[in-house]
């Protein structure tokens, strides 16, 4: 098998898919369904501020430091979460042209918002700005939160005192609950990063000369049906069984997503019942892999957390890919996927239109 190069010749292109994301979107618009809605994966109900820091962790997929959260909230459920690191106090108007635009979008009823910063006075001037600019927004909770304490903007001083309010995250109800509901939490974005940074170094020398010694032997796979039916057989065995995700199936994996079909037929495999097994099985491809091959595996882990709800691994994944090959387009799909806050809701669209166009090359691959 001779690995396709991103341009893709007759492959299935990038291009198709960032076109499918569109007409998806445009589909639901004229079908009238509403707004685009985010299923949360446990249902865990907040009652106080603190219950909200608890939960927010889970929400975003890491413990907050130097941060600022925004939880877009439709007939008091979650609909959505983003994280964006503090900006300045200068960037507040744009910030909250942004917040604003996705509160419109997803027709949500409410905002919290919440400032994590070790520097009280430049975090509270920047909500300050974002609850001027947001005033038509209901805004349920504005907090700042520094110094293992926190402090309300919108509520008088009988429940936020002028000294705020200690909170501990390891004994809250609230934290339990999301782990055995099975949610998970970073302990902060830098150890998410690293989690998907690759092999060490000293790995790399022998992973090299693994991969060439298996390309070798995907030589005689020569066309796309070959190369996928290798591709299916080795992600159902670890699907079934993890153990059988070892380095040479995992290099395989890398190798034979190089190919843009063979790619985008395991990102087609995606559903919303096993995203989480999808983020695990790339997640151990990702650590596995030389960087040369880390693209197409980065790509398909951070389009598996997108479908599962794991917004800050999927911002990882299209940053590492950035680094790794700034040019790879799957990447800029995951970034612009990121970037306007598309909800996972209308991947099963995205789905059905990619199988029909791999079916119509390979309809034995594609179930």
């Amino acid at each position: 098998m001779t690995p396709s190069q991103e341009s893709g010749g007759k492959r299935l292109a990038r291009t198709k898919s960032a076109r499918t994301l569109r007409q998806a979107k445009k589909a639901r618009r004229r079908r009238g369904n509403g707004p685009l809605q985010v299923e949360a994966r446990a249902r865990l109900k907040v009652r106080r501020p603190d219950d909200l820091l608890a939960i927010v962790p889970y929400l975003i997929g890491f413990h907050p430091d130097e941060d600022l959260v925004a939880v877009f909230i439709k007939s008091g459920r979650v609909k959505l979460a983003t994280r964006t690191d503090i900006p300045p106090e200068s960037a507040g108007d744009e910030l909250a042209e942004w917040i604003h635009a996705l509160a419109k979008r997803e027709w949500v009823d409410a905002l919290a918002l919440i400032a994590y910063s070790a520097a009280s006075l430049p975090a509270n001037r920047l909500l300050t700005r974002l609850m001027d600019r947001l005033s038509e927004h209901e805004l349920t909770n504005v907090l700042y939160v520094g110094h293992g304490r926190w402090w309300s903007l919108t509520c008088g001083e009988e429940c936020c005192p002028l000294t705020g309010t200690p909170y501990d995250l390891s004994s809250h109800p609230m934290s339990a609950a999301a782990v055995f509901a099975g949610l998970g939490a970073r302990a902060n974005r830098r150890e998410l990063e690293a989690s998907i940074s690759g092999p060490a170094e000293a790995e790399l020398p022998h992973l090299r000369d693994m991969a060439g010694d298996l390309l070798a032997e995907l030589e005689p796979f020569d066309s796309g049906t070959a190369a996928g039916q290798l591709l299916v057989s080795i992600m159902d065995s670890a699907m079934a069984d993890p153990s059988a995700l070892d380095e040479r199936n995992c290099l395989l994996l890398g190798l034979l997503t190089t190919d843009i079909y063979v790619r985008d037929l395991a990102w087609a495999r995606i559903s919303r019942n096993d995203a989480e097994d999808h983020v695990r099985l790339w997640g151990s491809v990702v650590s596995r892999v030389p960087p040369a091959l880390a693209p197409a595996p980065l790509c398909l882990l951070g389009m598996a957390a997108w479908v599962s709800g794991h917004g800050a691994l999927v911002n990882c994944c299209w940053e590492r890919v950035s680094q790794v090959d700034p040019d790879y387009s799957m990447g800029k799909l995951l970034s612009d996927i990121s970037q306007r806050g598309i909800p996972p809701s209308i991947w099963q669209e995205i789905k059905e239109d990619m199988q029909a166009e791999l079916a119509a090359d390979h309809p034995l691959l594609v179930g």
